[in-house]
């Protein structure tokens, strides 16, 4: 093969693989779903906690579309609230992603995941980077 047609078919392949990759990444977005996996310990997740309110919170200040507002609504300083690991028995199945957040800590951007769940007063908050790396969850 010849020194020019060498370099278009390399280069081709290269698109090729590009585009390919392109197409397997997926964004995550309020409003779409996040697969939790089943518990691979048997007793909890990592990487994903469950908050449960005793009381009602006041959702008119909430965009559904962006979820903008739910932390501030959900945990709110008036708030008695319950926090603990996700149970195995939450795990295995589809929840709705209710809210996108990003925090600055002392390591570095931490990325939370918040999920609604078929309870109106609890959330599931889902660290992404340490429930990545557990293979906790998947989305689509």
């Amino acid at each position: 093969m010849n020194a020019p047609l060498k370099h278009i078919v390399l280069l081709l392949l290269l698109l090729c693989s590009q585009l390919l990759h392109a197409q397997k990444k997926v964004n995550l977005e309020v409003g779409k779903s996040i697969r939790i996996a089943t518990c691979k310990n048997k007793s909890s997740f990592k990487g994903i906690d469950v908050y449960a309110r005793t009381t009602p919170y006041n959702k008119q200040g909430i965009d559904l579309k962006t979820g903008d507002g739910l932390v501030a609504a959900f945990f709110s300083k008036n708030a008695s609230i319950d926090a603990k690991r996700l149970p195995c028995s939450m795990g295995g199945k589809h929840y709705k992603i209710a809210a996108l957040q990003e925090y600055e800590t002392d390591a570095g951007t931490k990325k939370i995941v918040i999920c609604y769940t078929n309870y109106d007063l609890t959330l599931i908050w889902i660290d992404l980077d340490e429930a990545m790396k557990a293979n906790e969850i998947t989305w689509h």
